[in-house]
């Protein structure tokens, strides 16, 4: 990567080793470029280079997830550029769309689009980014079932996130694929509006091949209208490390809302598979994970925060810390449970297969369903 460096007599830093005249002079800021230079960010060097030669007194910072693919539109614009396998970056002078002296550097990766916008005049700002953002409409889900989906990650410079477009099922095509007393609750859930105050945990619990993940994805498609669907994919770390967990939960788009524009979307974390996190001896397994979870859904950190956070363990309940399930800190609590014998019947029946039923999970159903044959499960206890 670039490394930018600021001396106050030549402009390069002496751990530099880089010996060369001073031709801005004492007062004037210089780059120092190392041999550690990532040649498809060079435009982000120039940028920085030009907007202090330049002093722009104002610039902002912008990121949200897109559709388009490729900056190949706004290209006539750039005077520098760089590309890899997977990122699109350009710097670009927007002085004949705005007016004005302006640069702006992009940065498109798998969906997300990040940059800054410099100028001398904030109105100029407010220009730049209008047109950029018409430039790069934001994701929104489309009639063919499909919704963006954005995936964090650590990485080592804090939070990374990559989007995708995701093809999802509605509910009325997988209801039929959970008993009764789930599907029941599953729909409320799905029809069920939120607020800013009240739990805001969603705690999905029961054993594996349930449909906790076919759930997952109907979710995102139901409540696409009113909330932005997030995944988590290492919630250990999340938990773990508070200046991750925290850029999450407060990275949201810097737009202000007008008097008749509707609220900002609420956002759904999801984080799969967290036992570990959730047990009763939690702490001593995950450290502080648990406490920060709990702070998050209605301590003082999720407090204003338009955020839920569903999680889903493949644990009983007994085995959860009873903190998780208290009154009033989950906004919904549902156990993904086998197919009772006569609904099994049903549900194998309608699928066109003759076998003999009996309490099957959603996995085995149609492992059944196509003549794989799944054992009984041990029946616990004693026998006399």
């Amino acid at each position: 990567m670039t490394r930018v460096s600021k001396d106050e007599t030549n402009g390069v830093s002496a751990e530099e080793g880089i010996d060369q005249p001073d031709v801005l002079g004492a007062a004037s800021p210089r780059l120092a470029v190392t041999q550690e230079l990532d040649f498809p960010q060079l435009p982000y060097t120039i940028f920085v280079d030009k907007l202090l030669e330049a002093r722009f007194p104002h610039a902002r910072t912008f990121q949200w997830t897109t559709g388009v693919e490729t900056l190949d539109e706004v290209l006539p614009y750039a005077i520098a550029t760089g590309r890899d396998a997977r990122t699109h970056i350009a710097l670009l002078d927007l002085e004949p769309v705005v007016g004005a002296e302006c640069l702006a550097y992009l940065w498109l990766s798998l969906g997300s689009l990040y940059g800054h916008i410099a100028a001398h005049e904030l109105p100029v700002v407010a220009q730049a980014d209008e047109w950029v953002t018409s430039s790069f409409p934001r994701a929104e889900a489309t009639d063919d079932q499909a919704v963006p989906l954005t995936f964090w990650s650590e990485a080592s410079y804090g939070a990374h996130s990559v989007m995708r477009t995701i093809t999802v099922p509605p509910w009325d095509d997988i209801s039929a694929n959970y008993p009764t007393r789930v599907r029941e609750q599953l729909a409320a859930l799905y029809r069920r509006e939120f607020h800013p105050t009240g739990g805001q945990l969603i705690l999905w619990y029961g054993q594996p091949g349930t449909g906790k993940t076919h759930a997952l994805r109907a979710l995102a498609w139901e409540w696409r209208s009113w909330c932005e669907t997030h995944y988590v994919t290492d919630p250990e770390r999340f938990f773990g490390h508070s200046g991750y967990m925290m850029e999450v939960l407060l990275r949201e788009d810097e737009h202000v809302v007008e008097e008749d524009e509707q609220p900002p979307k609420w956002r759904l974390l999801i984080l799969e598979d967290t036992g570990e996190l959730l047990a009763a001896d939690a702490k001593e397994q995950a450290g502080q994970g648990l406490s920060r979870l709990l702070n998050v859904v209605d301590g003082i950190i999720g407090q204003g925060l338009r955020v839920l956070v569903l999680v889903t363990t493949n644990e009983p309940l007994t085995r959860l810390h009873p903190a998780i399930s208290r009154p009033g800190r989950c906004a919904a609590r549902i156990e993904f449970t086998a197919f009772p014998r006569d609904e099994a019947a049903e549900w194998l029946a309608g699928y066109g297969s003759e076998a003999e039923a009996r309490e099957l999970t959603l996995a085995e159903l149609y492992a059944v369903g196509t003549g794989v044959e799944v054992a009984a499960k041990p029946k616990l206890g004693f026998t006399a």
